[in-house]
């Protein structure tokens, strides 16, 4: 998953905002969303990148398709009463001012009774907003670690990171390398985080951190970057970039004769674009959040309802998670018996949903899901660890 454009849009056209509603009485007034007492729709909503520097639609159908199944089942209860469940979605385009405002508006304006993710560090942004309000935040798409401390309203349920440098490290060192790795991430404070803790856990796998290199988001010339991985002999290679960074770098890799025998691109990987190297994205891994051959919870509904419209594993994973998200907050405002932010809060502190990605059980607001390794052949992504489910690994052929 990318970050999101740092550019800054002050102005909300209303054209350009995209608001869905799944499910919802057509007369119903959307400010009952906030009411006990009411018999209207529950609204619950979310700000998120639908169109401009990053798209989100597979997140976007994941929230849609909970609502969907509960409001087929005639809605959500909650005080004896089954009340149907409006989502409202708004495009931010990718700005972070525009979502700021537009959750606002969403919690002052269209009552939600709680709030879904966007992604990566447009959630850090929207934890801030939802602690102002007061209002529960359920989101994924960040992993665990990076979630900051807050006021208690932001709850997380999301891959680690520990847990995916732990696969990767395992998967490498069935690979016949000489274990020296090179980390390139971005130079932002997730990119650095990042970095130091996959190079821990290379260290405590055995693995010598022979180079690290942090570049500014928008970098297009890695030739120094690239050499220093030929001079290291790394033959190990960890990136946690943005996707149109990787993708200089890949290329530039195969320019410049730089060949490792593992890589991972973390983020970069992660999105549908990569299939667009065609044949030099080859046998990358990939930290999934998600697969179809694990026997996770849901995964029939996911494929039947998706497997067409998204090919991959990182998109149905996206599906999944959104899934996931929803099912969560709308488990607590069932279990809560009111639209109460405090109450529906309260209840998230103490959620055993399982759901599309597993079961959840927060700890310090935070909740991890498990963590897969896959491989890009062929535009293609197959799971190669953990061994349930799992494909041999292949060789890092775009490279070499």
């Amino acid at each position: 998953m990318t970050r999101p454009s740092s550019r800054r849009t002050l102005a909300i056209s209303t054209t350009a905002v995209l608001a869905l509603t799944a499910g919802c009485a057509g007369n119903a007034s959307t400010s009952s969303g906030g009411s006990d007492n009411g018999d209207g729709p529950i609204v619950i909503g979310t700000s998120i990148q639908l169109s401009g520097a990053f798209v989100n639609k597979q997140i976007r159908d994941g929230y849609l398709l909970a609502v969907q199944q509960v409001n087929a089942k005639g809605g959500l209860e909650v005080g004896g009463k089954k009340r149907k469940v409006e989502l409202k979605i708004l495009d931010n385009r990718s700005d972070t001012n525009t979502m700021v405002q537009q959750v606002r508006s969403l919690v002052l304006s269209d009552k939600a009774v709680g709030l879904l993710g966007s992604c990566c560090q447009q959630n850090i942004d929207m934890q801030g907003q939802a602690d102002a309000l007061k209002v529960p935040l359920v989101m994924g798409a960040l992993p665990i670690e990076l979630l900051p401390k807050g006021k208690g309203y932001t709850w997380d349920s999301f891959q680690s990171l520990a847990d995916g440098a732990k696969g990767f490290y395992t998967v490498a060192a069935g690979a016949k390398t000489n274990k020296k790795t090179l980390i390139v991430t971005s130079n932002d404070a997730q990119g650095i985080s990042a970095g130091k803790m996959w190079g821990t856990a290379g260290k405590k796998a055995g693995f010598t951190i022979s180079a690290t290199k942090a570049v500014p988001a928008g970098t297009t010339d890695f030739s120094d970057v690239i050499n220093s991985g030929k001079s290291s002999g790394s033959q190990v290679l960890i990136a946690s970039m943005a996707p149109q960074d990787c993708f200089a770098m890949w290329k530039q890799m195969k320019a410049l004769a730089y060949k490792p025998k593992v890589a991972i691109g973390l983020n970069c990987a992660q999105t549908p674009g990569w299939g667009s190297l065609g044949k030099l994205g080859n046998g990358t891994l990939v930290q999934l959040n998600w697969s179809n051959s694990a026997g996770l919870p849901d995964t029939g509904l996911i494929v039947s309802k998706y497997g067409k419209k998204y090919t991959n594993l990182t998109d149905l994973g996206s599906v999944a998670l959104g899934l996931h998200e929803a099912t969560i907050l709308l488990d607590a405002i069932k279990t809560a018996g009111s639209t109460d932010h405090e109450a529906v809060n309260k209840a998230l502190a103490k959620s055993t949903t399982v759901s599309a990605q597993g079961p959840v059980k927060f700890v310090d607001n935070k909740s991890a899901t498990p963590t897969f390794i896959g491989q890009w052949n062929d535009g293609a992504i197959k799971q190669v660890w953990p061994a349930k489910g799992a494909k041999p690994l292949g060789p890092l052929s775009g490279l070499n």
